[in-house]
């Protein structure tokens, strides 16, 4: 990368974060808001040919999302001795804000039906399951603006209940407890 270039990504880097705190403190002055519909976009799945789709309704300081998603997992992110795997994913998850207007930080249980599909690489035999996850997360709502949001969030799913073990020709696949963290870009009214 040449010098010019460089300068040119800084100054740029420097322009974006400018703009992205000067919208956030704007949006400081925000009208209260006490009912809100809307929907989200996780940009993770997106980057695995997967989508994330979210419809989400609240009220005072509680929200409730309700998520369909679709994501291949990373090769780092799959077992070892495993790959494809496929999964399709019903999320119900509640919100709580710990501030009005749906903004800040928030944290959030709620339920998962994982029904996967992952193929063994020694002996290609590919296999199905489903399971039942708890998840646990938490984030912090960027309010850009009274309609558009950003919101970084982290969170873990733990199986509960259904296939958490699939046996295969040559090795086991576990479903284990799985940390996550993305981003997510949200519209409302």
């Amino acid at each position: 990368m040449g010098n010019k270039m460089k300068k040119s990504f800084r100054v740029s880097s420097i322009l974006c974060v400018c703009l992205f705190v000067s919208t956030v403190a704007m949006a400081g002055n925000l009208p209260s808001k006490k009912w809100m519909v809307g929907a989200e976009v996780d940009l993770v799945p997106y980057l695995y040919d997967g989508y994330y789709l979210s419809g989400v309704a609240g009220y005072g300081k509680l929200r409730a999302r309700f998520i369909r998603t679709n994501i291949t997992t990373p090769g780092f992110a799959t077992e070892s001795g495993f790959k494809d795997n496929e999964l399709n994913v019903n999320a119900y998850i509640i919100d709580y804000y710990f501030k009005e207007n749906f903004s800040g930080w928030w944290v959030s249980p709620g339920y998962e039906v994982w029904k996967g599909k992952v193929k063994e690489k020694s002996s290609g035999v590919k296999r199905s399951y489903r399971t039942d996850m708890f998840t646990f997360g938490g984030g912090y709502t960027f309010r850009l603006n009274e309609h558009v949001y950003i919101n970084p969030w982290v969170g873990v799913h733990i199986p509960v209940g259904g296939d958490t073990e699939l046996e295969f020709v040559n090795s086991t696949f576990k479903v284990r407890a799985t940390p996550e963290a993305s981003i997510k870009v949200g519209v409302n009214f």
